[in-house]
């Protein structure tokens, strides 16, 4: 399965491989197995080499993309590579493959040598600072004259805080500070857990999760605890199954093909470390106490808590095997969907529905079980009918590869490939929301000419394979500059629908000037959505500071979307903000943010999201028909 990437990757290689001969700092030569995530951070390297060079940058979104590829992938490359499947992840053609198979096979590639021999080994170590790109490290470390790889980090705080930074053209104060405050950042994150994005740790386990299903004693396979709550970021991964035969279930996980090696094996589960360096852990259960163990093993911990509360009002104790009688006349309940064992004085639940309506409530979903008010709302029925997936029939963030010589990266799939992938998932319409051109490399006559060309392309395309039938909206991500305005000429306004628009620079300004600059923006008449809108990054960037209250304010009195944006590394608007923005009567737009037609399957993400903020269908504009969103799309 492939996934798009996380921007602005920061990621720590882990320690203690030599290199043969390289020196300090190099990660080409190794003694052993390469996994994923390093052989991803050396093509970032090659990719980073190539910006330096000046290189064409096709090149440099080749390595890009073949990078996120691997990295995301749930099969580690030297498996694929042993299998003669390189080529079948999305971005690595011949070349590349067989780059990585001399990589995989003798430890180095002499091209790569070539290329980052050219480049001041200091360079690469400061490419895992928040917010540095290839151009910002080349130069300060040219201009501080930092010779040590091993030491560059410590060499470039150093030099921020004695003030030598600042001195440098083109950087000053401001620029020094920011540069200190993202090697605090850096720091922090050596120290916090190693999480991944919910979609990442998704596609691990669903192929575990698949892997255990073939199992001819697997009765019901889940997810447990965060994964299964849908948390925007998770830890290790935890699976639960329901089995009469517990051995040989526990003996067919142990044999997973992607195990690196045994943790722990007991009668009642067992623990695994992936090839990945994830760590997952199997619980199961006999069929009537499935449902009890699903429940308490999902959490939250605090949902529990209250729980068990309102089990002990009814003289129950609630624990992972079902709930215990705590006096005879508890013992004499009749609670549908429960057995009761007289030995144990215990009631068992194959299923968590029974649990939950043993207490007088409605079923709630795992996504809301934070403690937040859903205990006293399922049991008092009102628990509000959340959204899902199906109730999806369109999506209007999305990127394709028409090239208008973006401000961002490209897309992968042509308008055809969209919206054909679109026709096979039952949508009504897509819009595509390519990033505006580039400002500063294109005169205002440019652009107009560009938005003109594109427009009339993908009205042909359109006209062209009326057989596939998905409505097209032809739209436009645009930035929003730091003083309010979109980077789009006001002619160009003429060649779109409607547009996204969205921060992606300049994060640093106060939360008054953030507002103002997001609300001036939202101003323009064909602004409608506010585009991955606290513009965070899980693991690698806090969101900046909006004044929500304003936000919400303007959206609903001048009919605005908020996006809830399911690419991997944002799920943004976080759950907490959607629950907000949908107490203001905000509406919100659910979208994938796609570069490739495979994108477009991380929708279920979003929804996760708009769950976790407990909201409805009505809340959510893309579950509207056509015509609907039409009216509203284009309405001035």
């Amino acid at each position: 399965m492939y996934y798009p990437k996380i921007l602005d990757y920061q990621d720590d290689i882990r320690s203690g491989y030599e290199g043969q001969g390289m020196g300090d700092g190099c990660f080409l030569c190794y003694t052993r197995f390469m996994n994923n995530r390093e052989i991803a951070k050396l093509l970032r390297e090659i990719a980073a080499s190539y910006v330096i060079l000046s290189e064409d940058r096709f090149r440099i979104i080749a390595y890009g993309r073949a990078a996120d590829s691997i990295e995301k992938s749930t099969v580690e490359a030297e498996q694929l590579w042993k299998e003669g499947k390189l080529t079948s992840v999305p971005g690595i053609g011949g070349s590349l493959a067989a780059h990585l198979g001399e990589l995989l096979k003798t430890g180095k590639v002499k091209h790569f040598e070539d290329i980052k021999s050219k480049i001041p080994e200091a360079v690469f170590p400061l490419l895992d600072i928040p917010g540095f790109g290839a151009k910002k490290a080349y130069r300060l470390v040219s201009e501080l004259k930092l010779d040590n790889a091993k030491n560059a980090i410590k060499d470039l705080s150093a030099a921020a805080k004695s003030g030598k930074i600042a001195s440098i053209e083109g950087f000053g104060n401001k620029s020094q500070q920011d540069i200190l405050d993202a090697l605090k950042r850096l720091k922090e994150g050596q120290v916090k857990e190693n999480r991944m994005p919910l979609p990442y740790a998704g596609a691990i386990a669903d192929d575990i999760l698949s892997y255990l299903s073939k199992c001819e004693y697997t009765l019901q396979a889940e997810f447990l605890g965060s994964l299964r709550r849908r948390v925007a970021t998770i830890g290790d991964i935890d699976i639960a199954v329901s089995t009469r035969n517990p051995k040989e279930v526990v003996d067919w996980f142990l044999a997973y093909p992607q195990k690196e090696k045994q943790v722990e094996k007991g009668t009642a589960g067992a623990t695994i470390l992936l090839k990945s360096g994830r760590q997952v852990d199997l619980r199961v259960q006999y069929p009537g106490r499935f449902g009890a163990m699903l429940q308490y093993f999902t959490g939250s911990k605090n949902h529990n808590i209250h729980l068990r509360e309102v089990a002990l009002k009814k003289r129950l104790s609630l624990s992972e095997y079902g709930m215990k009688a705590l006096s005879k006349e508890a013992e004499m309940y009749k609670l549908t969907g429960a057995s009761y064992s007289k030995k144990e004085k215990m009631f068992e639940f194959p299923d968590e529905k029974s649990l939950y309506r043993a207490l007088d409530m409605q079923y709630i979903p795992p996504e809301m079980r934070e403690d937040t008010g859903e205990i006293e709302a399922a049991g008092t029925n009102k628990l509000p009918d959340i959204i899902g997936l199906s109730d999806i029939k369109g999506e209007l963030h999305i990127h394709s590869n028409y090239d208008l010589e973006p401000s961002h990266d490209l897309g992968i799939s042509s308008l055809k490939e969209i919206l054909t992938t679109a026709k096979s998932m039952n949508y009504e319409y897509v819009g595509i929301s390519d990033h505006n051109p580039s400002v500063s490399k294109h005169t205002k006559e440019d652009v107009v000419h560009i938005m003109e060309r594109r427009k009339h392309e993908f009205e042909h395309i359109m006209l062209s394979n009326k057989s596939i039938r998905v409505n097209l909206f032809i739209m436009m991500e645009i930035d929003i500059l730091p003083d309010g305005k979109l980077a789009l000429p006001e002619e160009a306004f003429n060649y779109i629908d409607a547009a996204v628009v969205s921060i992606h620079s300049g994060f640093t300004i106060g939360t008054g000037m953030m507002t103002k600059r997001v609300l001036s923006a939202l101003s323009h008449p064909k602004a409608k959505i506010l585009g991955h809108p606290t513009g965070r990054l899980l693991g690698k960037r806090p969101g900046y500071d909006l004044d929500w209250q304003q936000i919400f304010k303007f959206c609903f009195e001048n009919n605005k979307a908020i996006e809830i944006n399911s690419y991997p590394d944002r799920l943004d608007l976080p759950d907490s903000l959607v629950r907000e923005a949908i107490k203001n009567r905000v509406k919100l737009v659910i979208d994938t943010d796609s570069h490739d037609k495979e994108h477009m399957s991380l929708m279920k993400y979003g929804v996760s999201v708009a769950r976790r903020g407990w909201a409805k269908k009505d809340d959510i504009l893309n579950t509207l028909p056509y015509n609907k969103v039409k009216d509203w799309l284009l309405k001035p």
